[in-house]
């Protein structure tokens, strides 16, 4: 490629082809040759192919000469390149062969004498193929994006997925205490040598109001009138004073002035006389309005406070009617309508309330002692009031609550030392984190409203202390078998389950924070079905 001849020859031949040569170089010694003969030249594939300006002045030599023969003596066929396209687009266009050309072997020389037999059959050899670049770089593309994320995967793999979760499941054994203790509303903090713990008295007020409907009836007609003789037929004088009701046949007169009578007058009989001053007449009014009032003549009035016997008591007799009572029937309030909705209010509400009111406490921190809840006596109002005319009435009921309560934290204190004395704390631990949960309290000689003694019950579980770090540590980097073999030596450990996750993981994580330790309380019943396992 040094020579313009062999330039030259080279643009001829590619004329001759019906072929477009292009030069891919960059080589600047080439560029004046390329662009004397008319050659295309590109810096590479993704270049777009040009022309070389062609060297201005000098002086054609012989080998220059002899070229020109060689253009005079060629055809031309001049061939026209898309400047808009890189020279690998081109090649791609034009790299299929057609059959029957020959292909132009690179790797060999030609033979001085070639075979006559060759000569006849077309060569097979592999032809130039110019490569698609565009496809080349998408296939390299994805080869490195490929490992991108081969290596992603393999460093979640191994760093950020494994996880390990060890089940330690462990025995247990029954722990219990019961005690009692004074509550004090004056006591300041808490003392279990002397058994007293520091207590409040809380109060809750509940008011309720509901409208109901009147059922009572009054007759507010006229009030019948009268005259009653009043006899004394005692032993002693009797004054009866104005107000004094009399009765017959369930109707009742009130007396409307005071009347003294002497002691009883008898005759030698022994029966007492019908006049005398022991005998006075007095008027008379009904005690309520009502026509009902209105009778005749008759001789059955008791006296209301004294002896109803005509031998030896009070009695009263009417000579003429009694008269003048109306009858007009209003609806009015009455005490057992009052009584009636207090009881309902308070069978339906009490319930509800005084769950809130211990909730209330429960989430202030403090332990109610149910058994001192106490309902004082309900206190109830009704508007219009009884004996009031009227169809409906409001009536509010009102109740006070009391209970006495501890301080949560006094409490579980008291307990947790009561069980830590059944155990060996360098060993165990209880097996619950709440120690008032299912606990029994009876409250008992109550000897002043916040002052009760309290019969404390509870029974739990001790499980084996199990170091959680010491096991992470312990089991980071280690296989399942390692890690039972090692944690079922420990004592009160009845069995170890080990899960590793993903699938592909064999080991835990040397990392411990990717390693979760759940400590497991075995039942009775669980025990003897592990130990029955082969």
């Amino acid at each position: 490629m040094q020579s313009t001849v062999n330039m030259r020859l080279l643009k001829r031949a590619a004329d001759k082809a019906d072929k477009s040569v292009v030069l891919i170089t960059s080589d600047a010694a080439l560029m004046p040759l390329a662009g004397i003969v008319g050659l295309h030249v590109a810096k590479n594939l993704q270049s777009k192919p040009e022309i070389p300006e062609a060297p201005t002045g000098q002086a054609p030599s012989d080998k220059e000469e002899k070229a020109d023969e060689l253009d005079a003596v060629s055809e031309e066929h001049p061939t026209k390149l898309d400047y808009h396209r890189s020279i690998g687009e081109l090649a791609a266009a034009h790299a299929v062969i057609d059959d029957g050309e020959e292909a132009i072997d690179l790797d060999e020389e030609p033979d001085a004498e070639p075979d006559k037999k060759k000569s006849k059959t077309p060569s097979k050899d592999k032809k130039l193929k110019i490569p698609d670049f565009e496809r080349f770089r998408l296939k390299l593309m994805l080869a490195a994006a490929g490992g991108v994320a081969l290596l992603v995967f393999l460093f979640l793999a191994i760093f950020v997925l494994p996880k390990a979760t060890i089940v330690v499941k462990t025995t247990s054994v029954p722990v219990s205490a019961e005690f009692s203790l004074t509550t004090s509303d004056s006591a300041a903090a808490l003392d279990q040598e002397k058994g007293i713990i520091p207590a409040q008295l809380k109060t809750a007020e509940q008011t309720v109001s509901q409208s109901v409907s009147a059922t009572g009836q009054q007759n507010q007609g006229e009030k019948a009138s009268g005259t009653v003789s009043l006899k004394n037929c005692s032993a002693n004088d009797v004054t009866v004073p104005a107000g004094t009701g009399v009765t017959t046949s369930g109707l009742t007169y009130i007396t409307q002035s005071s009347t003294q009578l002497d002691s009883g007058n008898f005759d030698i009989l022994g029966n007492c006389k019908s006049t005398g001053s022991h005998v006075k007449s007095v008027g008379v009014v009904s005690q309520t309005g009502g026509a009902k009032y209105n009778i005749g003549p008759t001789s059955s009035f008791c006296v209301q406070g004294y002896t109803c016997s005509s031998t030896n008591g009070l009695t009263g007799s009417s000579s003429g009617s009694m008269s003048g009572g109306t009858d007009n029937i209003i609806t009015i309030v009455t005490q057992s309508d009052l009584d009636k909705v207090k009881q309902q209010i308070t069978a339906e509400s009490s319930d509800q309330f005084s769950k809130q009111f211990t909730e209330q406490l429960d989430k202030e921190g403090l332990y109610v002692v149910s058994s001192t809840l106490k309902l004082g006596d309900p206190v109830t109002t009704a508007t219009p009031g009884v004996g009031q005319p009227a169809s409906t009435t409001n009536v509010t009921v009102k109740v006070k609550y009391t209970v006495i309560v501890v301080t949560k934290d006094d409490l579980k204190k008291a307990v947790t030392d009561k069980l830590n004395e059944q155990m060996d704390k360098s060993k165990q631990k209880l097996s619950t984190d709440d120690v008032l949960k299912g606990i029994t309290v009876e409250a008992t000689n109550q000897q002043a409203p916040a002052v009760v003694t309290l019969d404390i019950s509870q029974t739990t579980t001790a499980v084996p202390i199990i170091d959680i770090e010491t096991v992470k540590k312990q089991s980071a980097g280690q296989k399942t078998s390692t890690i039972k073999a090692a944690l079922t030596e420990v004592a009160g450990v009845e069995d170890v389950e080990v899960h590793l996750s993903p699938f592909w993981v064999s080991k835990a994580p040397k990392n411990g924070g990717k390693i979760t330790v759940v400590q497991q309380e075995l039942k009775s019943d669980q025990t003897n079905q592990t130990n029955e396992t082969p």
